[in-house]
């Protein structure tokens, strides 16, 4: 087991000095400049030495705040869900960033009569947590082999069930009466067509029911699974919903190209023009129309250079700086020729906001979000409407925004974006939350690149092959 301590270079005293503390009473540490190996690059080497550690101790003091270094290194393990101890050298009013990523975690002062002793207990119970890590994973890789050993056994014992069986088959058998087999195959297909009749002489591919799970696509290397939302009355088509969160991205860039910021005017106050001005609105929080925004171009397009004809969803456009996909392959670039052919092109009606003259807006798409009055068709397929971002997802995802929202409530559904944008505005969407509240529908502005997509597409049942 290795601690990690992230220190400002000012405090590399104090930093020597609790290191020296833990690993002579056995604990390991990680500290720069000492295990930085000769030749490798720095900020790989810290990376490493930051994913290899149970835990990091943080020597908070004034320069520590300042240090762009040591922020990276507490936001690199809050992403990993590492615990972080911080050990407060000198009174400091917090940075924001550092606030936002420190106000959960567990502090002890240098002044505290009991400050190194509170370290010391802080190990010990992180090496009795690894201790019982290594036995409980001695116990599944026991049992694992256990189970191997069984299904190996078993294996054996079908593969001579199986050679029965064909010895068996070679035995001579009494022939069959060949009028009773004439009538018999007549019957078979008179049934077959009377079938292909009654379904207008077409058969679905395959056969699936509201709520079933499939495979289908790909994305981010990973094959995509889906879950069976709807069906159309013929039994022709079928609506499939991801089961997962694929990915964290904001709904649409602010249009200016800086998110609450334009020119020289900063729009982050409580109460600001852009409160009330919906083309400024738009301009500096994102469009919420559907047909226009960066996240639809991105679900239908193909293409392994996307191209978007306004604001593209660069980091430099969102909230926090994070997750642009502007460089990003289109949602279907991985999906095969036979996978695209099976996509059904849907009409997608969906409202406007006030800058529009009509109520609703019409497009054509083969991947859509979905809306708030279809969301009934979780209802009707007995389907959650909560879902968890993937694994992959999660990593992808530079915000951090879910993995705050785990640790400090240790809730693992997440919220995803609707279609739907929210009466009387221009940049806010309506969301699906995470089961925190009883309100679960959450409304966000679209340039807020952390929350979840969980894209829909309609199938031909008679073309899909599912995986």
């Amino acid at each position: 087991m290795q601690i990690f301590i992230s220190h400002a270079s000012q405090n590399a005293a104090e930093a020597s000095a609790v290191c020296r503390l833990l690993e002579e009473r056995g604990t390991k540490c990680f500290i720069a400049p000492r295990d930085i190996r000769t030749g490798k690059e720095y900020a790989e080497e810290i990376v490493n030495g930051l994913d290899g550690s149970a835990a990091v101790l943080l020597l908070m003091s004034e320069a520590a705040n300042r240090s762009p270094h040591v922020l990276r290194e507490v936001e690199r393990a809050v992403s990993k869900s590492i615990p972080i101890l911080v050990y407060k050298l000198e009174e400091v009013a917090l940075s924001k960033s550092m606030e936002y990523f420190l106000m959960t975690h567990q502090w002890v002062g240098s002044q505290d009569e009991d400050g190194y002793a509170r370290i010391l207990s802080f190990a010990a119970d992180l090496q009795k947590q690894a201790d019982a890590e290594h036995e409980s994973a001695q116990g599944v890789e026991k049992k694992q082999y256990r189970e191997a050993a069984g299904a190996e056994y078993q294996n054996e014992r079908r593969t001579k069930s199986a050679d029965r069986k064909r010895a068996e088959n070679k035995k001579p058998r009494k022939k069959v009466r060949v009028l009773a087999l004439a009538a018999a195959f007549c019957l078979l297909a008179a049934g077959l067509t009377a079938g292909f009749l009654l379904t207008g002489g077409r058969r679905a591919k395959v056969q699936v029911q509201t709520g079933d799970t499939v495979l289908f696509g790909s994305y981010n290397g990973e094959e995509i699974s889906w879950r069976v939302l709807r069906i159309s009355d013929d039994g022709s088509k079928a609506v499939l919903v991801a089961a997962d969160i694929l990915t964290m991205k904001a709904f649409d860039a602010a249009e200016g190209g800086r998110y609450n910021r334009y020119e020289e005017t900063d729009y982050w106050g409580q109460e600001t023009a852009a409160d009330t001005d919906l083309n400024l609105q738009m301009l500096v929080r994102g469009n919420n129309s559907w047909c226009v925004s960066n996240i639809r171009t991105w679900l239908n397009s193909t293409a392994e250079v996307v191209l978007y004809t306004d604001q593209p969803p660069e980091a430099s456009a969102m909230a926090e700086k994070k997750n642009g996909y502007q460089n990003e392959a289109g949602f279907l670039h991985d999906f095969t020729e036979a996978e695209l052919a099976a996509i059904v092109e849907t009409e997608i009606v969906t409202g406007t906001n006030p800058l529009y003259d009509a109520d609703t807006v019409t497009t054509m798409d083969r991947v859509y979000l979905l809306s708030m009055e279809e969301l009934g068709w979780f209802d009707e397929a007995g389907i959650s409407k909560l879902a968890v971002p993937t694994q992959a997802a999660v990593a992808q995802d530079g915000s951090y925004w879910y993995m705050l929202d785990y640790t400090e409530y240790d809730i693992k559904e997440y919220c995803w974006w609707l279609r739907e944008p929210v009466e009387g505005t221009a940049s806010q969407c309506y969301l699906v939350g995470n089961g925190y509240t009883a309100e679960n529908i959450r409304r966000e502005n679209a340039g807020l690149e952390g929350y979840g997509v969980r894209p829909a597409i309609t199938v031909d049942l008679y073309q899909v092959s599912f995986r």
